[in-house]
């Protein structure tokens, strides 16, 4: 292995008969499991995020509980007029969060269990990930260290990206098992590439986006001259699966996009990329950058001294041991590209791809930055264990003082000067989030300000209304007789809205201010009005359950691999 173990000493009382790799696995766990323990104490932290999460949750877990397993409209936002969210924001950490309410029976406990989950879920895919060049004690420091990486905590204790750290849990497998194609080859290897895969779209789009050109320039660094082929069909292979079983997300995300505001109608100047690259200015005006700023001298204090292994002898010369020192070159251009990407230097390739434009953040580079600094560093350890016992322990108390200087940062600035809501204080705030306004970027395009109000569910000049059923996808209200008229309901216009009276299609269309309009019948009638899914949705389940079957498949099958 390119990295040696440390040789710890360690008291056989602890032992417990386990073997090694047993043990390293159980400290990692509690240690990632360790770094949401403020949640315990203090509450959960609070940001604008937290309410635009739960906005979509809540109605998400009613959906489910409804036997709805995949809710197409979101109702309840912008006081009962509803928005399109649900089909653009992935859905997979509202699956979890739902999962985690039945288990925990309140959100408090949900967002704990989720989280913590989450957090120990990115630490094991970063010790899968370092297993394969390291020993397993070198491979759960690395998840340790992803665990306690400034941006890691700022993901879920200041910024509250949620889905963003739970798309960082995922990534770490995606990075393994792209990995583990390149060197073994194996149905088994293609199988946990294309789940990875899948799951990251299904989890958070613009670190989708991100870790699809991230995995690309590392796939390629990873690949084999003897094998470059063969491995480059596996790895079109697995990303062809993985997209086939996210493709009930992710076609109607594209099919539909230009049906939603985005940011095509009143930009939000704050989320332009072009204002979001690190180090792109030192001044505090710019709140989100400057931060960010100090997030990554913070990161280059901790994991600086990782540079130790630019001056490490190499290894006596044989097939594993090239490897190795492939990989850990791979990780190394890898980090100076993600490094490149989040800093002004990369404008060039921003205002080509025009999916880069979409995630706002250059900043977001640095999730995959993490990654790369906490198993260079891992690696590194050895070799700093050996400067302490030498004539260069003054330059390991240097190093061992600049990563603690880190830590402390991250644990007095970004964990406990989070705004914590204590669980009383949470559970009012997610009372008071349904019916709430949304995010303007997923209203329809139909809608103009200033947003309606409604005084009633239906409003018919000159005809009676009753409400006979209401619900988030499917309404019916009756209308008693009278003059040919329209009626105006509270519910924004989409394409997917079907009104129906006595087996015939009624005209709906959008209002001037985007409310859906029903034109009425003369008789009475009872009006159906449902939110139906395109034939275009049945198809994309169809192709989601092939590609979840053939990851399952290629998981039961025989282990095979390639030569070495």
């Amino acid at each position: 292995m390119l990295s040696r173990s440390l040789h710890l000493p360690a008291s056989r009382s602890f032992d417990f008969g386990l073997r090694p790799e047993t043990k390293h696995l159980i400290i990692l766990v509690l240690v990632a499991g360790a770094t949401l323990t403020p949640t315990l104490f203090w509450g959960i932290p609070s940001n604008h995020d937290l309410s635009n999460h739960f906005r979509f949750g809540l109605p998400f877990y009613d959906a489910l509980r409804a036997g709805h397993l995949y809710p197409g409209w979101l109702a309840e936002s912008n006081h009962g007029f509803g928005d399109a969210s649900f089909r653009f924001y992935p859905p997979a950490l509202y699956y979890l969060l739902a999962l985690a309410k039945t288990i925990g029976g309140s959100w408090y406990a949900a967002t704990v269990i989720t989280f913590t989950t989450l957090s120990i879920l990115g630490a094991l895919g970063v010790y899968l990930w370092a297993r394969e060049f390291g020993s397993s004690q070198i491979a759960m420091l690395a998840g340790i260290l992803y665990s306690l990486a400034p941006y890691r905590l700022n993901q879920f204790f200041q910024a509250t990206l949620l889905a963003e750290f739970a798309g960082a849990a995922v990534l770490p497998f995606a990075f393994a098992f792209t990995l583990k194609v390149c060197r073994h080859g194996g149905k088994k290897n293609i199988a946990g590439l294309a789940a990875s895969y899948a799951l990251l779209v299904l989890t958070h789009l613009p670190l989708a986006v991100i870790g699809s050109i991230a995995l690309g320039v590392y796939a390629f660094l990873c690949l084999r001259n003897k094998e470059r082929t063969r491995t480059l069909g596996r790895l079109v292979l697995s990303a062809g699966i993985g997209l086939a079983a996210s493709a009930s997300y992710w076609t109607t995300m594209l099919a539909e996009l230009n049906w939603i505001r985005a940011d095509n109608i009143n930009p939000d100047p704050s989320v332009d990329y072009r204002k979001n690259f690190v180090l792109s200015t030192f001044s505090p005006d710019y709140l989100s950058v400057w931060w960010m700023n100090i997030l990554l001298l913070a990161m280059f204090a901790m994991f600086w001294p990782a540079l130790v292994l630019l001056f490490k002898k190499a290894e006596p010369s044989d097939e594993v041991q090239a490897d190795n020192r492939r990989s850990m070159k791979a990780l190394a251009i890898l980090l100076l590209f993600t490094l490149f990407m989040a800093t002004p230097l990369s404008q060039p390739i921003w205002r080509i791809v025009h999916p880069l434009q979409q995630t706002q953040f250059p900043w977001r580079w640095l999730s995959i930055t993490s990654l790369a600094c906490a198993l260079l560093l891992a690696m590194a350890i050895p070799i700093w264990t050996r400067f302490a016992k030498g004539p260069r322990r003054p330059l390991f108390v240097i190093a061992l003082g600049t990563v603690v200087m880190s830590l402390a940062f991250s644990a007095f600035h970004i964990v406990r000067e989070a705004t914590w809501l204590s669980p009383a204080e949470f559970e009012q705030t997610i009372k008071n989030i349904p019916g709430s306004a949304g995010v303007t970027q997923w209203l329809p395009v139909w809608v103009h300000e200033p947003l309606p109000t409604a005084i009633a569910r239906v409003d018919a000049p000159n005809r009676t209304t009753t409400i006979k059923r209401w619900e988030p996808e499917h309404r019916v209200f009756h209308v008693e007789a009278g003059g040919a008229t329209e009626a105006r309901v509270q519910t924004f216009f989409y394409p997917h809205w079907k009104a129906t009276a006595g087996g015939r299609n009624l005209t709906v269309h959008p209002d001037d201010d985007g409310t859906l309009v029903v034109a009425l019948p003369s008789e009475a009638t009872d009006v159906n009005l449902e939110f139906c899914e395109p034939n275009r949705s049945r198809y994309a389940s169809g192709l989601s359950l092939l590609g979840w079957g053939l990851i399952g498949g290629l998981s039961l099958g025989r282990k095979r691999s390639s030569s070495k």
